[in-house]
C-alpha cells in the first residue's frame, strides 16, 4: 500500500478483523442502539456481545456517527501522515453515513478524502472495497482507483434471505421489496441490492432446498461472461444459518466448477458473520451470497 494513501472501510462493509490487520485498514465503526443502550459496532461488539444479547432484546436499530466525529476521524488520519484517504461506505440508501462523510470531506483541510458509495450492503460491498484495495496496492493514484469505482460495483452480485421483511420495514430499509411485505407466509424471498443501492426483490420461493438451488443459480448466471478474479463471499446471522450458508456455498462451488469449468482453487473463498450493522436493518436470522467477477477484456 502507498505510504500516503489512507483506506477506510466502515462495519457495513462485512471486514474481518484479519482483513483490517492485513491491509492497515482504518476502521468507522456505526452505533448501535439495543433496548436504548448505545453500542459502536466493532470487532468486540461484534464478536462477543451482539448475538449473545440481541435475541432476547425488544427493539435494535443503528445510528450514524455524528459530523463532528468524522471529521475528528478524518484529521487523525491526517495526523498519521496521510495525504490521501479511500473512505469506503455501504449503501448510501440503507444509512446517512455517506452523505455525512462527504460533508465533512468537504471542509477537512490537509487531506484529500474520496468517499465512495459501494451501493452496496455487507458482503457486496466488502468485495467492493476488497478490488479497490487491490488497486491501491497494485500502485494505482486515488483519482484511478475513484475512477474504477462504478466498474467494480458492476462486477459484483449480492443476494441475501430472511424469513421475514419486519425488520426491513420497521427500519425503513424495505426498498424495492415494499410488494412483498405481507406475503411471506411460508414462503422465502431472495432479495439483491440494486444498482442504485436500493433493497430490491430477486424471487419468492417454497422451501429452503428451492432457495438454495435459485441462489446458486443466479450466481453462476452472473459470472457465466465474469469468469476472472472471482472472489466469493458467504455470510450468515443467527447460528441456525451457519449450516444453510456451509451448504450452499459448497453447492455453489460444485456449480462453478461442473457450469463455468472454473476450479476450486482458482476461487478465492471468503465467509463470515453479518455485522450488526446490517443485522439491525435485515434482522439477526439472514444468510447471504455474493461474488465478484471480470469479464475477459479486463
Amino acid at each position: 500500500m502507498s505510504d500516503l494513501i489512507a483506506i477506510s472501510v466502515d462495519s457495513g462493509c462485512a471486514p474481518s478483523r484479519d482483513f483490517v490487520r492485513e491491509h492497515k485498514l482504518f476502521f468507522m465503526g456505526m452505533k448501535v442502539i439495543i433496548d436504548d443502550k448505545e453500542y459502536t459496532d466493532d470487532f468486540d461488539f461484534m464478536e462477543n456481545v451482539f448475538y449473545r444479547i440481541v435475541e432476547n432484546s425488544k427493539e435494535f436499530h443503528t445510528a450514524q456517527p455524528p459530523l463532528g466525529q468524522v471529521l475528528e476521524y478524518y484529521n487523525d488520519i491526517r495526523s498519521r501522515g496521510y495525504t490521501e484517504l479511500l473512505d469506503i461506505h455501504f449503501s448510501s440508501k440503507m444509512s446517512g453515513v455517506y452523505e455525512t462523510c462527504v460533508m465533512a470531506s468537504k471542509m477537512v483541510e490537509g487531506i484529500d478524502v474520496r468517499v465512495v458509495d459501494t451501493r452496496k450492503v455487507s458482503i457486496g460491498a466488502n468485495l467492493v472495497a476488497r478490488k479497490l484495495i487491490k488497486l491501491v496496492e497494485t500502485g494505482c493514484s486515488l483519482d484511478e482507483v475513484f475512477e474504477s469505482v462504478p466498474r467494480v460495483i458492476d462486477n459484483t452480485f449480492m443476494e441475501f434471505s430472511v424469513p421475514t421483511l419486519k425488520y426491513l420495514i420497521k427500519n425503513g430499509r424495505i426498498g424495492k421489496a415494499q410488494g412483498l411485505a405481507g406475503t411471506l407466509l411460508n414462503i422465502k424471498p431472495i432479495l439483491s441490492v440494486d444498482e442504485e443501492g436500493f433493497i430490491s426483490p430477486i424471487a419468492k420461493l417454497r422451501g429452503m432446498k428451492k432457495l438454495q438451488e435459485q441462489m446458486v443459480q443466479n450466481i453462476v448466471e452472473f459470472l457465466q461472461n465474469r469468469r476472472k478474479s472471482i472472489t466469493l463471499y458467504s455470510i450468515y446471522g443467527s447460528e441456525e444459518y451457519l449450516t444453510v450458508m456451509h451448504e450452499t456455498t459448497e453447492w455453489l462451488i460444485e456449480s462453478i466448477e461442473s457450469r463455468l469449468g472454473i476450479s476450486r482453487s482458482d476461487i478465492e473463498l471468503v465467509s463470515g458473520r453479518i455485522w450488526p450493522t446490517i443485522a439491525c436493518h435485515s434482522g439477526p436470522a439472514v444468510f447471504g451470497l455474493a461474488c465478484y467477477g471480470e469479464r475477459e477484456a479486463e
